[in-house]
């Protein structure tokens, strides 16, 4: 729900990802539960941020680094900033996303179909208006 200069594909995506859940719930129901999670950015532990990608984010976002500063600093300082960025002022951990899964594959929410469940530590950007 928040546009971006230069996000065109990976915003799209994303909300097509989010309207697929509704639709399939109502196409599976009522047989199957079809939800999801939307991920704020993981940076522990993700693939998707090498060394050389921490760095060059460092610098698009002008906060300070060494490049002889070992990797789990540098990623430490980029998972603060997104957290910082947030109301809760913590990172995202994968283990955090796996329970937003968990629950929804459990029976606590049976009762549930057709919802995304956000885990990104308040992304007030992120609210629907």
């Amino acid at each position: 729900v928040v546009a971006k200069k230069g996000s065109a594909a990976y915003d799209t995506s994303k909300a097509a990802a989010n309207h697929l859940v509704r639709e399939l719930a109502i196409e599976l129901a009522p047989l199957v539960r079809v939800n999801g999670v939307a991920p704020a950015t993981v940076v522990q532990g993700s693939a998707m941020f090498p060394r050389e990608r921490v760095i060059s984010s460092l610098a698009k976002y002008n906060i300070a680094y060494s490049d002889d500063e070992p990797s789990e600093s540098l990623t430490h300082k980029l998972a603060q900033f997104y957290a910082d960025r947030t109301l809760l002022k913590r990172p995202i951990t994968p283990g955090e996303q796996a329970e937003a899964v968990f629950l929804l594959l459990s029976q606590r929410l049976r009762q549930t179909t057709g919802q995304v469940i956000t885990v990104d530590g308040g992304l007030h950007e992120a609210f629907l208006r």
